[in-house]
């Protein structure tokens, strides 16, 4: 596969594993990749199970490339989380551990959870673009690449392709977290145009044209060798992170099980 395949690292409150048995399991099984979860105080030894030093030394004895996620659930108008930071503190909090796993990709998924927030969205995405540039300078000063995962439809900011291209043309060096399972048949052209600023991929199925249900590999109607044909074209390199956790709409979260992930990995590899 020209994409390396990752996963998601199972260190959720109600699903919690470890960090030194998720590199484990995803070294012994041939995954390539481990996602890591940026929280808004920043990843530390608790959520972890370890220093992160520790877990970073553990990543690069099994070959594994780290990158991390940063889910920023905004509770208002002035762009903070419910814990009061700011999206550029968010990234601030998680640079130790960034650097000490070794993370090679970075983004933020940036979600205005409130009730006005797709009314919000386009003013936010247009005084957001110092902010991220901001970030981007931060991530070649540490060596890392920086960008933003787009939403589906129904959150805002970056609900479409056309704010995500305003964003990548505004910001240079800004990358692009492709979630395949966020995009509908009519909406994925004009995503996949953006291949070329594409930083790294989020995988998992849905029953299109219904979107974002974070099903295993199969259980959904993805075109995922199309997709990633387009993305081997324009050079992206990946990685293409499962995360098949699942939604209430979908049945419930815990889809991730060793099995399905150890199948997933698999089905893609025949696609692929």
């Amino acid at each position: 596969m020209a994409l390396p395949i990752g996963m998601n690292a199972r260190l959720f409150p109600n699903n919690w594993r470890p960090a030194h048995a998720e590199i484990d399991f995803a070294a012994r099984h041939g995954f390539r990749a481990l996602q890591f979860p940026g929280p808004p105080l920043g990843l530390d030894a608790q959520r972890l199970g370890a220093p992160a030093l520790e877990v970073g030394r553990d990543l690069r004895r099994s070959g594994l490339t780290a990158v991390m996620e940063m889910p920023i659930l905004m509770k208002g108008p002035d762009g903070r989380t419910r814990e009061g930071c700011t999206p550029l503190e968010v990234l601030r909090n998680n640079l130790p551990a960034i650097v000490a796993l070794g993370c090679v990709c970075v983004h933020w998924h940036l979600v205005l959870h409130y009730p006005e927030g797709i009314a919000d969205g386009p003013a936010f995405e247009a005084g957001l673009v110092e902010t991220l540039a901001e970030a981007v300078r931060l991530a070649n000063a540490e060596g890392f690449r920086f960008g933003i995962e787009h939403n589906e439809a129904d959150w805002a900011p970056f609900r479409d392709a056309a704010s995500c291209r305003a964003a990548l043309a505004a910001v240079p060096g800004l990358g692009l977290v492709h979630d395949v399972n966020h995009a509908t048949p009519a909406e994925l052209p004009a995503y996949l145009a953006l291949a070329p600023r594409v930083q790294m991929l989020h995988v998992s199925d849905t029953p299109l044209p219904e979107v974002n249900h974070h099903l295993p590999i199969g259980q959904g109607a993805i075109d995922f060798a199309a997709i990633f044909a387009v993305m081997g074209r324009a050079g992206v390199r990946g990685p293409a992170i499962l995360e098949i956790g699942g939604q209430p709409k979908s049945g419930g979260w815990g889809k991730d099980s060793d099995a399905a992930l150890i199948e997933s990995l698999a089905r893609l590899a025949a696609l692929l």
